[in-house]
């Protein structure tokens, strides 16, 4: 009997254990929902004032730094800055598009300037790129993730990179991370849909028109990268760049740049979901980190759901051929492209978007 009560009284003990973690971890969210609403309140609430450069409008960056609660310090005088606060760094250099933030990079429609001896970020960068990430809150809410289009890049005709020494083709092995990818996804609830199920070509413009037929939530366009020089390496990816900026393979704008495209008009949401994806691709893979970069691929133009093209790795350098002919290896590039999408989810119920 003794031992029985033991047991009982073991058990109540960890249900009461169990309720006491629910209950804190209620508390916390409740206490970081708060949080993020009274920051959200101080971002709208917030003059920023326009510096016009060029015809271009800019924020001083210390003042858009003071309104996220981060505090602004040169590091090398006239030339490096960064915004600081107890969780987040991010670090510019003054006539660089790139910038770093917690080691990751990200690249901007227009480079840091300096005007009167003071930092500018165009406001588009602030409000479209740096301020989605780090005060998502202030973002118009959408509906809570469930419907997701995988795009396998390439197919049929178009067999996009290849590393014959290996025998590797781009269009196989992005087939084959997309139903991993598929397939982990639905297991958590998801709804899945591939614009591609075998060896079939599909125009471009036909497979951002599937996304928005299947009502989507998500488009995420896989593919490999491959180069001349064997030994590049790394993983990027690409979002729709906003209007009037240049891709990041280059500073000229030309014509198609002035234009807005459908896609554009989820420029915050990409940059949220994008940050996400490839942090955790990333980190997880711990790969060289070539940056969340922007580029007007066909794919991405049209959409009327946030979206992404991913490059998961170079074809062309040896090792990472080698890691690709392996199933283990594609699985975990499938599971990290999950984790970043389910983070995404998760960020979206938090912050308390639409059923």
């Amino acid at each position: 009997m003794m031992r029985l009560k033991t047991r009982t009284e073991n058990k109540k003990r960890g249900r009461q254990k169990i309720s006491s973690q629910k209950s804190s971890l209620v508390w916390l969210l409740l206490r970081s929902a708060v949080l993020l609403a009274l920051l959200g309140t101080e971002l709208l609430a917030a003059r920023l004032s326009i510096v016009d450069v060029a015809g271009t409008p800019h924020y001083d960056l210390a003042t858009a730094g003071k309104a996220l609660g981060m505090q602004a310090v040169w590091t090398k005088t006239g030339q490096k800055v960064e915004l600081r606060s107890k969780w987040t760094t991010l670090k510019f250099e003054v006539d660089a598009r790139d910038f770093v933030l917690n080691n990751r990079k990200i690249y901007l429609g227009r480079p840091l300037t300096i005007h009167k001896g003071r930092p500018l970020i165009t406001q588009k960068d602030f409000l479209l790129t740096i301020r989605p990430i780090l005060a998502p809150q202030t973002l118009a809410r959408k509906p809570v993730l469930r419907r997701v289009v995988i795009d396998a890049g390439h197919g049929g005709r178009d067999f996009g990179a290849q590393n014959t020494s290996q025998s590797l083709r781009e269009k196989d092995l992005t087939l084959d991370v997309a139903f991993r990818l598929k397939r982990i996804l639905e297991a958590d609830g998801f709804q899945v849909f591939l614009t591609r199920k075998n060896d079939t070509y599909i125009p471009l413009d036909q497979r951002g028109d599937f996304a928005n037929r299947m009502h989507a939530d998500l488009f995420i366009s896989i593919h490999f990268n491959s180069v001349a020089k064997v030994d590049v390496r790394g993983l990027e990816t690409y979002l729709l760049p906003q209007p009037w900026t240049a891709s990041t393979s280059r500073s000229a704008l030309e014509p198609m740049d002035k234009q807005t495209y459908p896609g554009n008009k989820d420029d915050g949401w990409n940059s949220l979901v994008g940050f996400y994806v490839h942090k955790t691709l990333v980190e997880r893979l711990a790969v060289v980190d070539r940056g969340l970069k922007r580029s007007r691929f066909k794919v991405l133009k049209n959409l009327g759901c946030p979206g992404m093209l991913v490059e998961l790795g170079f074809i062309s350098h040896k090792n990472t051929a080698q890691l690709l002919r392996q199933s283990q290896y594609r699985e975990k590039l499938a599971i990290s492209l999950a984790k970043g999408i389910q983070l995404y989810r998760a960020t979206q119920k938090r912050l308390g978007g639409k059923a």
